[in-house]
């Protein structure tokens, strides 16, 4: 039987660079090097882009541009969903009025992360989401729910299960449909991904579910792996893996988002398809290392498994024609 198809995200424009201001020695990219790197991965066959995030610019100043972003790329990219984060009603305000597409609002699971990292309360954060939702359908625009701290908080520890169905429910009702479960830390582990997505679907078939997942205990890729097989079908990534969490005592590019080729690889090698050129999205990891100057997706180091064999395959074939005695690697 084959294997069911996923959808990819790349996040790199919004989660990948919304931490930069924690970073020491990181680099900010320019409006116009946010758009060039958006053009790149649809190029790359990206079906879905998160451009940016309409935050307030003193809270998050590395997406002060977001209405120039949305209006370079806007329009100009047929065939590659366009979404962007909104935090807020005013977020959402703000992403209507730039004509951007599909909409992502945000809750967190978690009480204390939900306050530190909004000033509202989750039940405060849900009727605030209530009124993006309106705004959106009343203006033809698709609309996602990304739920935080899904699984580890790092103030409570494991977020009670209970909660993260409720917020869910809750989606529902609104209508969402499209509805995206965070590791936002990067502590979860494959059992408990597998619980929460079985526990999702279970109840709400209907649902298309996707994680967005963090590295921190190393676990993101077999994280997404375990939520493929208990039916979550979009997975979110950012380019090298750049990118860190908020409102946490530490920051630190360790935490950063799973990569965008390290998900390609592990699904296309695995047979199943993401219309994604996996060696142009390791070009473009080694493009957004440079443009930030960090970063370090694995297979951004190697490009693709042939590539990688092929030059190993070189390598031999030196070795094995040097004289007897000298077939010592000089690399």
């Amino acid at each position: 039987m084959p294997m069911a198809d996923v959808r990819i995200a790349e996040v790199f424009t919004r989660d990948g660079l919304q931490t930069l201001l924690h970073e020491p020695g990181l680099r900010q990219p320019s409006t116009e090097e946010k758009v060039d790197f958006i053009f790149r991965a649809a190029r790359a066959g990206i079906p879905e882009i998160e451009i940016t995030g309409f935050v307030h610019p003193r809270v998050i100043p590395q997406l002060a541009d977001a209405e120039a972003v949305a209006a370079a790329v806007v329009g100009k990219l047929p065939g590659t969903a366009l979404r962007a984060l909104v935090p807020n009603f005013r977020g959402a305000e703000r992403a209507v009025t730039a004509g951007v597409p599909k909409i992502s609002c945000l809750v967190a699971a978690s009480p204390t992360y939900q306050r530190l990292n909004s000033n509202m309360s989750i039940e405060e954060n849900l009727r605030d989401i209530e009124k993006s939702v309106d705004l959106a359908v009343r203006n033809g625009i698709e609309v996602a729910l990304g739920m935080a701290i899904s699984f580890v908080c790092p103030y409570e520890g494991v977020v009670p299960l209970s909660s993260v169905l409720s917020i869910v429910e809750r989606g529902i009702e609104m209508g969402i449909r499209d509805i995206h479960l965070s590791d936002s830390i990067g502590l979860a582990w494959p059992a408990l991904v597998r619980e929460r997505c079985s526990a999702v679907l279970d109840r709400w078939p209907d649902v298309h579910l996707g994680l967005h997942l963090h590295t921190l205990a190393g676990t993101a890729l077999a994280n997404a792996w375990a939520g493929y097989e208990a039916g979550a079908r979009s997975f979110d990534g950012a380019a090298a893996g750049i990118g860190g969490g908020i409102a946490m005592p530490v920051h630190t590019t360790e935490m950063g988002n799973v990569a965008t080729e390290d998900l390609v690889y592990l699904f296309e090698s695995s047979g199943v398809a993401t219309g994604v050129d996996l060696a142009q999205a390791a070009a473009n990891g080694r493009h957004a290392m440079q443009l930030v100057n960090t970063g370090g997706g694995h297979v951004t180091g190697f490009g693709t498994l042939d590539g990688f064999l092929e030059l190993n395959r070189q390598h031999l074939s030196e070795i094995s024609a040097a004289p007897p005695g000298e077939s010592t690697s000089k690399r």
